[in-house]
């Protein structure tokens, strides 16, 4: 059972979390923190294995906590959950330590994807999160890679190209996937890469 804490002021983001991943084998909520003092009082955190922060908190800032989470149980895994979706608030958390990021509103799926890659060892960005790196590495005139899922979508498509059964083949719902496959068009065709990918029933 892989032990989760949420770190949230907002009480119905904290129950929308909580609801989201109760009832799913091998995932247990097990505490929530609403500042980075009750946080750091905690007595249990070398038990944990994924945090997922907020940004704004009324004391710390989720930047300082994502630092003090790595310099101090750097086996915990963390994940930022936010509204921001600009490039310099998901650098920054990177930065400091965070091992993946979602914006705000994501469906309970892509939360259980996210925490069982980083606890894999591997970083996981929602689409919006993904798209905000990959247009910032224009600004400094680099390629971005094609990651993992990019290439599996890729695959999928040019194999079998019915949305339905990529969806169901990435764990994800219709929309997500749809978006997803948008997304990575927009990149293919932004930085002339050459990929060929066949456009799937139902897009």
């Amino acid at each position: 059972m892989k032990k989760v804490i949420i770190i949230e002021d907002h009480p119905i983001v904290v129950c929308n979390l909580k609801l989201g991943l109760h009832g799913y084998d091998g995932v247990e909520v097990v505490e929530t923190y609403s500042s980075g003092k009750s946080l750091m009082n905690s007595t249990i955190l070398e038990e944990i294995d994924v945090a997922l922060l907020d940004i704004n908190l009324p004391d710390l800032n989720g930047f300082e906590i994502s630092k003090y989470l790595k310099s101090n149980f750097p086996s915990i895994k963390i994940i930022g959950i936010s509204s921001f979706e600009d490039y310099e608030h998901i650098s920054l958390l990177l930065e400091n330590g965070a091992d993946g990021y979602i914006v705000k509103g994501a469906k309970n799926s892509e939360m259980l994807d996210a925490i069982a890659k980083v606890i894999q060892g591997e970083q996981y960005f929602c689409n919006t999160t993904q798209h905000a790196l990959d247009m910032k590495a224009v600004m400094g005139n680099k390629v971005p890679q094609l990651t993992k899922r990019e290439k599996k979508l890729i695959e999928l498509a040019n194999s079998h190209p019915s949305l339905e059964f990529i969806s169901q083949q990435l764990g994800e719902d219709l929309d997500s996937t749809a978006s997803f496959y948008r997304l990575l068009v927009e990149k293919i065709d932004f930085y002339n890469m050459d990929v060929d990918i066949t456009v799937p029933n139902g897009i």
